[in-house]
Formats: C-alpha cells, structure tokens, sequence
C-alpha cells in the first residue's frame, strides 16, 4: 500500500469480540492490519493527530463472516452488506469459477475457490488449471461403492504426493434442499483415507489439510476415524453431531449463504437434536475463524481481531450480549464473567443483529 494512502482509523463505544481481550470497547485499525485493541479511555489518550476516531455508538464488532456457496447458473452471490468478508466458492465449470471469483472480488470479498475435478496421479493436477493448490472431487451416494473408493483413494493420493489440499464434496450444497452425505458415502471415504495413508504415509496425508464438506449424522467411530486422519469436517447447521465431533477433536467449519450468518449460529445453538447442537460461540468460531484455519494459504491470525491480525471486521447492531451454551449439551464455557470468556449477541429473540459496517482488510466494502 502507497504510504500516503494508509488510513488509521480508531473506533470507539463498542464491544470487541476479541480473544485478546475480552472486554475491549475500542479497537485501532492501521492500513490493513489491526494494530491494537483496548479501553475506550486508552484509545483516546494514544490517538494522534493522524488518526481517525470513529464513534460507533455501541455497536458489536466481531470478524466478518465467510460464506459457503456451490456455484450455479441460478447462484445469487452473498454480499458484504450481509456481513460477510469472504466466501468459499464450488464449482465443477473453471469458466464460472472465475467468474465467480470476479463477481466476488468486485463485490469487496475475498473468495476462495475451489474447483471440483477429480484426478488421478500427482502429473495431472497442474494440467486441471486450478486456482489454487486445492482441488475437489464429488462423492456420489449414487455411485458403485468400490467405484467411489477407487476414486476418491486416487484423487487423494495425487493431492498428497503433489502437496494440493483435496476437499471431498459430499453433499449438494447449503441450501434449503441440499443433503448431507449418507453414513455409507463417510465409510467409503474414511477407507480411501486409509488406503491413501498406507500408500503415502501418515504425515504427508495429514499434512495436507484434506477436507470434506457436506457431512451429516456421523457416529462416534466415524468422528473418531475422522480426527485420526486430521480431515476437517465442514457442515450445514444441525445436520452434524457437533458434540461429537467436537469431543473426538475434528477441526469443523460450518457453511451457509444466509441473508443473515447469525441465523447460522442460532440453527447450531437451537438444533432440533441434542447432539447436534453446540455453543454460540463454537458455531461462530467455525463459520469465522474455522474456516480461514481450513485454508491451507491462510495467515495465521485470519479470522480474529487481534493484534497483527488483517482487519476484516463486521459492525453489528445487536440488543444484548451473553455467553450462549446450547440446551442440553453441558458446559463447554463459563458464563461467569470472570471467565473472560468473549460475549456475543444474544439470539434468544427473533431479532437478529443487523449489519451496520464491514471492513475487508482495512478497505470498507459495506456500510
């Protein structure tokens, strides 16, 4: 960034969602970076002639969210108003990723394509011209059991020995209507992990940050199986055993396009099944930070405020603010203030907060 173009804006009178500091009200946006996060009284001591105060007037401040779209001719792109900064985009057609990939850079957010094209040796992936080194191959409950073994155990193994990170789709998507992959169809993928892991070793195939996405009801084998091969599981909302999973230690993002992400985290936390149920702040967790973790060139501190961190931030307005546990799933935080743990809107109404301001590495997309 040119020198002279670097903005510092500080923002005040707000609540920070931050696991650095739990209780900051103001945070220091430099250029494209968060520099620091605070009080409201420091925040105003060590702002100089050069920045920026902006009063946010009680707004929550929380990182963007990251959208989950399977792209079609129909797909309607998620957008920043919605309080979203980036979006995972799938796609069979390379010609309608890019598109894609256009329509959302143009649009303020980052995208993160992947492009579904099966392979089957470690020569042919530069050949398939993907955006990036990830590559997808479709699971289909409706194909021959052996026959899904056989590819997916082929796709995996040109992804680890060529060091692209293979994401196996197994359902059709996050929308209404999309279902989640069958038990049989995770069987059948957890074996190709096997028979991958025997061929390349344990540490090149966990190394590579394989992904499934579309996962539904899974038992507690199968999570365990799961986390011992270091696949990340990414879900819709109440189709997973996100207890379970959690237990068993699987790295989880969850994936929606909602007009509202929030409606997302309330799905998660009100679950018809108990078992499918988690904490608000799990559910925000994988569909912010989770994520940016399960993208191999991600930076480290993607998907959080704190210091060094990019400043891709959403402003919302939001009623209250509590330490959300879902029904019936035990404590996996203390509510107690004294805890420290950060607070979120609370989503016990039919009032979901409203997007007021998104910030995309320090550029405003929305507001």
């Amino acid at each position: 960034m040119n020198p002279q173009a670097r903005t510092t804006v500080m923002y005040v009178n707000a609540s920070v969602y931050s696991p650095v500091d739990p209780f900051a009200t103001a945070i220091l946006v430099d250029g494209p970076t968060v520099a620091w996060l605070g009080s409201d009284s420091a925040a105003h001591a060590m702002a100089g002639d050069q920045t920026t105060v902006k009063d946010v007037e009680g707004a929550v401040i929380t990182p963007s969210f990251v959208a989950h779209q399977r792209i079609t001719d129909t797909a309607q792109m998620v957008t920043a108003a919605q309080g979203y900064g980036a979006v995972e985009l799938l796609s069979e057609d390379a010609e309608m990723l890019v598109d894609a990939v256009n329509r959302a850079t143009e649009a303020g957010l980052v995208a993160l394509p992947i492009l579904i094209h099966p392979v089957t040796d470690a020569t042919g992936l530069e050949r398939v011209g993907a955006p990036r080194s990830c590559l997808g191959i479709q699971a289909d409950a409706a194909q021959d059991r052996d026959a899904l073994v056989d590819a997916v155990t082929a796709h995996l193994v040109a992804c680890s020995e060529g060091r692209y990170q293979a994401v196996v789709v197994c359902g059709g998507g996050v929308g209404g209507n999309a279902e989640a992959a069958p038990s049989s169809v995770i069987d059948a993928v957890l074996e190709a992990a096997q028979r991958t892991t025997d061929r390349v070793g344990e540490r090149a195939f966990r190394s590579r940050g394989h992904r499934i996405v579309g996962v539904g009801e899974l038992s507690d084998e199968q999570c365990e199986e799961l986390a011992r091969h270091a696949l990340t599981v990414s879900s819709r909302p109440g189709a997973a055993p996100l207890t379970a999973l959690a237990r068993a230690g699987v790295p989880l993002t969850l994936m929606t396009d909602a007009q509202n992400p929030w409606q997302a985290v309330k799905d998660a936390l009100e679950a018809e099944e108990p078992r499918h149920r988690t904490s608000a702040r799990a559910a925000f967790l994988a569909l912010t930070r989770g994520v940016w973790r399960a993208q191999r060139d991600a930076q480290p501190l993607a998907g959080q405020l704190a210091p060094g961190a990019e400043a891709s931030l959403a402003m919302w307005d939001a009623d209250s603010l509590m330490v959300q546990q879902a029904s019936g799933t035990g404590a996996s935080w203390s509510t107690d203030p004294r805890a420290r743990t950060p607070a979120l809107p609370a989503l016990d109404d039919p009032r979901l907060p409203a997007c007021e301001r998104v910030v995309v590495a320090g550029d405003i997309t929305f507001e």
